[in-house]
């Protein structure tokens, strides 16, 4: 029932609410969280008068004040509550202003009248259609009778307007048919943002501007023609035409746009109702909009690109990298030959994310598309392997270099792809899921156009690992200054040759922020012990911590352990997962549980498999982490997986050991890995996003004494340091090769048991920049867009 009671009688009210999850405090709200399994409770300081919207639907809204045994002058004790649809007539008569009322399957919303009634910044939502219970709390049984006949209500038809009998200043359905829209993005404020215009039968057109705090909560929209249910939209006036924004209680449906296609609503919201009203409304517009072939706009294969043309693509994501600040390479593929020659972005072998045997076998057949500025951050978040609708791309005939003319007369101009920054004509990047229609499709084109030979791409890979060079690329550094810089540096300027070298002493001298040419000689570094130059960073507060030691980590594993074996929790299988006991002798017998994780695979081979492992030591930690291919480690509470302390792994993957912020994590229950057993995607990011992890990134940190005869100088390495070195910072952590090459590296910059005049000459970028504030002030001094010069000698 959407209106339930509690009795004082019945016992404290947290017992009574057993099955609802837990409390959740006003001042841990979030926008975009799901709050299927919290319950939040308050007490009604001011109810308002019930009304109705432009659809006959009835709001009630109402100002909950948190019911706690303090007294909160914050604004934040406070909060606007809207209550939609068949839940009002329910709640109207019932609820009164003193009543304790607690809500759960609410929905969370910035408030826009936080600034002007001292409340909450967020509101709460509650309808129907989200499976929204109230329940009140009554001293006596008077109401109970009330509270029951109310329930028995049926559920309330909505009303649909055609789109050219809307007018302004009212909240309404609508139906329609995509034929323009921008896929999500990051509006002006900290809400994300997409634009929507849609027509129907009725000649009508409206454009719709939604807003959420949560990407994932916006409309569903992957193409033009697919049908859209909008519930609440507010009509204004915007430029003398009709414009619709969401409207507290917004909710929206999305279908497939095709005929053929079954209906399958792309909810918004968790819980929603359909009909067979619905269901007919769908199919109407469905062949009204594929009678009018102006509403779809065709998708474009590679094989059918036109020069200097924009079009949308379906495709794959084979591998990524990032070119610059502003720029990110996508190599994607749709099982398709683009007829044209194409130019081949350059980029360090070390930038690139992706199987280098798969990004050789299939380079007939993938692209490069550059994407730029603000589209830059979604690309980066791409999962490899991930199905992309992209919008609005650009094929751009380009004419080659002199140097590629020499090569290839005959090839002509080449082709490029780019995704230009802003949201104009829909430009844009979209994940689908798997299960979507053109995914469906575009696999089966994918899988048509594999290479047959396998192996010969496994070989490819070998190859390219063995002839590949750690190294700046040649087409990064000329061969004349290559050969320069061997003769007379022990490192190389990636940019910025054409500054004028400038003296330590002249460097200190300067106030900063400003950025040098300097050459001198490395007369000291450190850490001496270069194993301690690998630190922990986090990009969120940008605090560094030490890697944590095996010995901390064997301790707090040994108290997870015994916390473990106090709880006696019984292990059992679920949905996405099967679990296994082993028995571990020795003095103090105990149980090991390891959890398998299920995927998709026909095969599943331990180094590819993922497992959840409980109650286990350092030691056994390891041996795990070398047979399985990724392994969390976690505990028991409370009949609910958890993850440990973050001093211990969060995920331990190819042999990396991955951790988490503990300042900036919000740490989720293990179960939120069973979401992405949907798609198979194991990746760090992506397990650490679900589990609310802030992952921390591997960085070199050093300390560089530099020297020209004119003063020492102090300069950091930090930043950029991988790209100096030419090894990952995560790599050199688990590699003694790579250990060994990182101590050649430095004993060839910094010679040990030498004069210091035999010590080679570094040519280095410096930039000055100021940290502390006031007297606690100092200037402080970084290297950058330098990198080392003798790989071929290490």
């Amino acid at each position: 029932m959407p209106l339930q009671q509690l009795r004082e009688s019945d016992g404290p009210i947290e017992t009574q609410l057993s099955g609802c999850g837990e409390w959740i405090e006003y001042d841990k709200l979030r926008l975009g969280s799901a709050y299927v399994d919290k319950y939040i409770k308050g007490i009604i300081s001011v109810k308002y008068p019930s009304h109705e919207l432009g659809t006959g639907e009835k709001v009630l809204k109402m100002a909950l004040e948190e019911s706690t045994s303090q007294p909160s002058t914050s604004s934040q004790a406070s909060i606007n509550t809207f209550i939609f649809g068949k839940l009002v007539g329910d709640c109207d008569s019932i609820l009164k202003q003193g009543d304790t009322v607690v809500l759960t399957n609410f929905q969370v919303c910035k408030s826009p009248s936080a600034s002007k009634d001292g409340r909450h910044a967020f509101q709460l939502e509650l309808s129907d259609e989200t499976g929204a219970t109230v329940f009140v709390c009554s001293k006596t049984g008077q109401e109970s009778a009330a509270i029951i006949r109310k329930s028995k209500v049926g559920m309330q038809d909505y009303t649909y307007v055609p789109l050219n009998m809307l007018k302004g200043g009212v909240t309404v359905n609508v139906y329609g048919v995509v034929k323009f829209f921008k896929p999500p993005y990051r509006s002006k404020g900290t809400d994300y943002c997409t634009t929507v215009t849609i027509v129907d039968p009725s000649e009508g057109k409206l454009h719709c501007v939604i807003f959420n705090g949560n990407a994932d909560l916006l409309p569903k929209i992957y193409k033009i023609g697919d049908v859209v249910r909008f519930h609440r939209v507010k009509i204004q006036e915007f430029n003398q035409e009709l414009q619709a924004i969401s409207a507290p209680g917004f909710s929206a449906l999305t279908f497939d746009g095709a005929l053929e296609a079954p209906i399958q609503p792309r909810a918004s919201s968790r819980t929603y109702h359909f009909t067979s009203t619905d269901q007919r409304k769908v199919e109407e517009l469905r062949r009204w909009a594929n009678a009018n072939i102006s509403v779809f706009k065709s998708a474009t294969k590679l094989s059918e690109v036109k020069p200097a043309g924009y079009f949308d693509l379906t495709c794959q994501l084979v591998a990524k990298a990032v070119v610059d600040r502003s720029a990110v390479l996508l190599k994607v593929w749709d099982g398709t030959k683009c007829p044209h020659p194409l130019k081949q972005v350059p980029v360090d072998r070390s930038a690139l994310e992706g199987d280098l045997g798969e990004i050789r076998g299939l380079s007939q057949l993938t692209v490069d598309v550059l994407v730029y500025d603000n589209h830059t951050g979604v690309a980066n978040s791409l999962k490899l392997g991930t199905y992309l609708r992209i919008h609005n791309i650009h094929a751009k005939l380009v004419t080659a270099s002199t140097e590629k003319q020499n090569e290839s007369l005959d090839r002509g101009p080449e082709m490029e792809f780019h995704l230009h920054g802003g949201t104009s004509y829909g430009r844009g990047i979209m994940v689908l899921p798997t299960d979507c229609r053109d995914v469906q499709q575009l696999k089966q084109s994918l899988e048509s156009a594999l290479p047959s030979n396998q192996d010969s791409m496994e070989d490819l890979a070998l190859m390219e690992i063995l002839n590949s060079s750690s190294g700046p690329s040649a087409q990064e550094i000329s061969p004349d200054c290559m050969e320069r810089c061997h003769q007379e540096s022990a490192t190389v300027l990636t940019a910025h040759q054409h500054i004028s070298a400038t003296s330590l002493k002249e460097v200190l001298d300067q106030t900063a922020p400003c950025k040098y040419r300097i050459r001198a000689k490395l007369v000291n570094y450190e850490p001496k012990a270069l194993y301690q130059s690998v630190k922990l960073y986090c990009p969120k507060c940008r605090t560094m911590q030490e890697i944590p030691d095996d010995d901390d980590i064997d301790a707090l594993l040994q108290d997870v352990c015994s916390a473990d074996a106090a709880t006696g929790s019984q292990p059992h299988d679920a949905e996405w997962y099967e679990t296994t006991i082993w028995e571990q002798g020795g003095q103090r017998r105990r149980q090991i549980i390891v959890r398998f994780v299920k995927t998709n695979r026909l095969q599943r081979t331990p180094e590819r498999s993922t497992i959840l492992v409980e109650s286990v030591s350092l030691n056994e930690l390891y041996r795990f982490s070398e047979q399985f291919g990724s392994v969390i480690p976690t505990t028991s509470r409370t009949d609910r997986l958890i993850l440990n302390d973050l001093s211990i792994p969060f995920l331990i993957q190819d042999g990396k050991w991955h951790y988490g912020c503990r300042q900036c994590s919000d740490p989720q229950p293990v179960s939120a890995l069973q979401s992405l057993t949907r798609e198979d995607s194991w990746e760090p990011s992506a397990i650490a996003k679900v589990l609310g992890i802030q992952w921390l990134h591997y960085v070199f940190v050093m300390k560089f004494t530099l020297d020209d005869g004119t003063g020492p100088l102090d300069a950091f390495l930090w930043d950029e340091a991988e790209r100096f070195f030419g090894i990952s910072a995560a790599e050199v952590v688990i590699s003694e090769v790579l250990q060994e090459k990182l101590t050649r590296i430095m004993n060839t910059l910094c010679p040990p048991r030498i004069n210091p005049e035999g010590f080679p000459w570094l040519e280095c970028c410096l930039k000055s920049y100021y940290v502390g504030e006031g007297l606690e002030q100092k200037t402080c001094y970084q290297v950058f867009d330098t990198t080392f010069a003798g790989f071929e000698d290490i």
